[in-house]
């Protein structure tokens, strides 16, 4: 009964204040007792998928967030374990912080100095590539281990491979705390074995730093009420996990690949952008409000229905021609484009090769897979570590729309 009454407390403003947010479309009703989902922002058709119950309270456990203290007094960890808030001050110096709850290993600290504007082409002799996590961390570590891209202890085993993670850590799932420290803690061990990980935008981590909750696990209300700030506050620029995710690119060329969460919709190929001017929109409007990035012609089109972070028009209605998809890759001189943003029931190719899908489905926590390109060779990894050729999409393996 105590979490129903601090989910009551947290979860109906938000949810009130979403749906004031979302004028485009009314909010799909939901059954009682059921978290709600609503409609996705003007055009796009984010498939609304309730999450389950939030755990019994005694059960409640995220961290660390690390901030920053003000007048540079140093740092301070918080954690929720069990339900209850713990704050650990660390000093301006400190380099590693001891695990207590919620990500299960110590976590390295580091002050990363990216050059900006950040490249966007590089080269690499392997890829490993998924998106959509949404906040699944147990089942992402199950899929990693069983394809041997991390090890036992979560540590980076994939050598000088590339990973790229094509967007949407956060939202639905209740560890997008852990799949952020994950994602983060690999980066600097990749490049100490000759590899890299590319951990890319989705919309989800826009809707989130600009305060738009529709899509929140309930457990995350909960926290937030606990830390007495929502949950876009926990991950400000005055965190670790909020700056590393501030200087995040939407869109990288690896190869003759171009990764991107959602695609290019013929609107925005209209207006000409580079990649590095894409990315460099982004990350300079990451975070602001959501009516601030709406009012502004440019970003509007940005995080529209045809951006980067919302296209689905590889696969949905308004499709693109087989002769707009080949007007976007001779654009950028890639042979493929490979998205995430849609879920189907594994990874898929489509349009005769030139695009490819790697959003599995993790966000309900049963399945995923991995693509792997290895010189030139495109398979997937299974949660039974088996390496099976690609196959064409067939609507069949389509997800239901729930």
């Amino acid at each position: 009964m105590r979490l129903i009454r601090l989910l009551a407390a947290a979860c109906v403003p938000a949810i009130l204040t979403a749906c004031a947010l979302a004028p485009f479309a009314p909010p799909t009703p939901a059954p009682a007792a059921a978290p709600v989902a609503t409609a996705a922002p003007a055009g796009a058709k984010d498939r609304a998928v309730l999450a389950p119950p939030a755990p019994p309270e005694d059960q409640i456990n995220d961290g660390p967030h690390v901030k920053d203290l003000p007048g540079g007094a140093g740092r301070e960890a918080l954690w929720i374990c069990n339900n209850v808030m713990h704050r650990v001050q660390l000093a301006a110096s400190a380099t590693r912080v001891a695990p207590r709850c919620g990500y299960p290993n110590a976590i390295v600290l580091r002050e990363d100095s990216p050059v900006l504007p950040a490249p966007v082409t590089f080269t690499a002799k392997r890829l490993v590539v998924f998106s959509d996590v949404h906040g699944q961390f147990d089942l992402l570590v199950r899929l990693l281990q069983a394809n041997k891209v991390i090890d036992a202890h979560l540590n980076w085993s994939f050598g000088d491979g590339h990973m790229v993670v094509i967007g949407d850590h956060f939202d639905r799932g209740p560890r997008v705390t852990e799949v952020l420290w994950l994602l983060h803690q690999l980066e600097p061990q990749a490049r100490a074995a000759g590899g890299m990980l590319h951990a890319l935008v989705g919309n989800h981590e826009t809707m989130v730093l600009y305060d738009d909750l529709r899509y929140v696990h309930p457990k995350y209300a909960a926290i937030a009420r606990l830390h007495g700030a929502p949950q876009p506050a926990q991950f400000g620029a005055d965190s670790v996990l909020g700056r590393w995710l501030r200087v995040k690119p939407v869109v990288i060329q690896v190869n003759d690949m171009l990764f991107v969460h959602g695609g290019f919709g013929p609107d925005f190929m209209a207006l000409n952008l580079s990649l590095t001017e894409t990315n460099e929109h982004f990350r300079r409007s990451i975070g602001q409000p959501r009516a601030t990035v709406r009012a502004d012609a440019l970003l509007a089109k940005l995080y529209g229905a045809q951006g980067p972070v919302w296209h689905r028009g590889y696969f949905t209605e308004p499709r693109m021609s087989g002769a707009d998809i080949d007007a976007v890759l001779a654009r950028h001189g890639v042979k493929r484009i490979v998205v995430g943003h849609t879920p189907m029931r594994g990874v898929f190719s489509h349009h005769g090769g030139r695009v490819l899908s790697v959003d599995s489905d993790m966000q309900k926590g049963r399945s995923g897979e991995l693509l792997f390109w290895d010189a030139g060779m495109l398979t997937r990894g299974t949660l039974a570590g088996e390496r099976l050729p690609l196959p064409d999409y067939t609507p069949a393996r389509v997800p239901d729309n729930n």
